[in-house]
């Protein structure tokens, strides 16, 4: 079903046939293809694209190889099983607090998904999560130039708590 037929049907959100469930191994090579749509809109100073995705891929990789107590990953699936998107999730040392908090370390949707609530499904798992840890607070670091996942974070209720600042020494 097409968002424009979505748009005609007064019954249907775009959300109905989304399912979200643990991620499974087989599921990795899902996880790892949306690394590049992780740094789509990510643009940073004296840092190439190509680092940006070695970064993501990277971080992916390492993120999905943790084995830390309370890491969740949960998966996004339509109707047929097939996957839309996926978000991890770890507790946290909240410095700020001094409490354990709920850390979004990854939050990403296949692009044909986006605009049909995946994203939004995923962070109620999210939230869901993090309450039945009994964390106060979920976190999440976004890159500051991807306006698209800004907007989406800050309808979301989530401010900015900190700013991260590069600066390009001299040679």
């Amino acid at each position: 079903m097409s968002e424009q037929d979505i748009a005609a049907s007064p019954s249907a959100t775009p959300a109905d046939d989304i399912v979200i469930r643990p991620a499974v191994a087989a599921d990795r090579p899902f996880l790892i293809s949306l690394d590049e749509r992780l740094v789509e809109e990510a643009v940073v100073p004296e840092i190439t694209r190509d680092q940006l995705i070695a970064f993501q891929s990277t971080y992916t990789r390492e993120a999905l190889d943790a084995d830390k107590p309370g890491m969740a990953t949960l998966i996004a699936v339509d109707g047929t099983g097939r996957p839309l998107g996926y978000i991890q999730l770890e507790p946290h040392h909240d410095m700020l607090t001094g409490e354990t908090s709920g850390y979004v370390s990854i939050l990403a949707v296949r692009a044909e998904a986006q605009g049909r609530g995946v994203a939004k499904r995923l962070l109620d798992a999210a939230d869901d999560w993090a309450v039945r840890a009994g964390f106060r607070f979920l976190m999440l670091d976004v890159f500051a130039s991807n306006a698209t996942a800004r907007r989406f974070y800050e309808r979301r209720g989530f401010v900015d708590e900190s700013l991260r600042l590069r600066r390009k020494l001299p040679d």
